[in-house]
């Protein structure tokens, strides 16, 4: 099991339910929503505490860890790569086998919160992180659009996301899942829908639970017996399910401006407010 992968339940994929996992190591998912202004490319370096700093942490020679960009139909090739290997380890979803189709994926997750990691020094693909709404019941009420809602009294709409992560296997224990998670916070922190952010995955994937306890997640609930595994060694078998969550801290809200002293809300003059009835069938002189 790699230290950077974990997976999350009920992720769209490969018949029945699907539990979302990290890239080629222990696959985990997490889930959040998109930020109404991420940018397509950014890049993190490790003195930022943005990535793991641990000797080996893969790093160009400018210090990033590595650069964050958008995850489309382009990348689906090292996409389906990573998601296979990650599920191989059978700690990451209820298949070890079977992954969604690109379309599938692509319906279910939120196309503003995907993203990959790429190294700077060479393009490879590293590992992606994704987000999806973890109540399917709720997701056809929500408007995708920018246009402003109700605010909660902490700035934001109350919605929660979940995530989903994989690793490449070379690319397991150097900080890019740390990297990948830590980059989506900052992302979602901007992005006023969303209140909270949580991963599920199976209590036997201690590298999900060290990720995102590093990345301030805190326990939330543990369900017994709710995912069955389709196929792997432990076909059959109903596993538990632990969902840990985070808080995104709340918005600033702008301040209400105080009415002026001198301001009143009637006016301190009265108007003639009546007609003269034969005003009405007058015509204008014409000088």
């Amino acid at each position: 099991m790699s230290a950077e992968a974990t997976s999350l339940y009920g992720g769209g994929g490969g018949g029945g339910l699907s539990v979302p996992t990290s890239d080629a190591a222990s696959p985990c998912n997490v889930g959040a929503y998109g930020t109404a202004t991420s940018p397509s490319t950014a890049s993190l370096s490790p003195s930022s505490g943005s990535a793991s700093t641990s000797k080996g942490a893969c790093r160009s020679s400018t210090g990033s860890v590595a650069n964050l960009l958008a995850l489309t139909e382009l990348r689906k090739a090292a996409w389906a790569r990573i998601y296979t290997s990650g599920i191989s380890t059978g700690d990451a979803a209820i298949s070890t086998t079977r992954i969604p189709s690109w379309k599938q994926f692509d319906a279910l997750m939120i196309r503003r919160h995907r993203h990959i990691a790429v190294d700077p020094r060479d393009n490879r693909t590293l590992g992606w992180i994704a987000c999806f709404h973890p109540y399917p019941q709720h997701a056809c009420l929500y408007d995708d659009s920018d246009a402003p809602s109700h605010p909660t009294v902490d700035g934001r709409e109350g919605r929660v996301a979940e995530i989903q992560i994989m690793i490449a296997a070379a690319e397991r224990r150097r900080g890019v899942g740390t990297f990948l998670v830590k980059a989506l916070l900052a992302l979602l922190g901007q992005d006023t829908r969303y209140s909270t952010v949580q991963a599920s995955f199976f209590p036997e994937n201690k590298a999900c639970l060290k990720l995102l306890e590093r990345c301030g997640f805190e326990m939330a609930a543990t369900r017994r017996n709710v995912a069955k595994m389709l196929d792997g060694p432990r076909v059959g078998d109903w596993r538990d399910l632990v969902t840990m969550e985070l808080k995104l801290p709340p918005l600033p809200t702008l301040p209400t401006p105080a009415a002026h002293p001198d301001r009143t809300l009637s006016p301190t003059f009265e108007l003639d407010s009546t007609i003269d009835p034969t005003a009405i069938q007058k015509r204008p002189r014409l000088e």
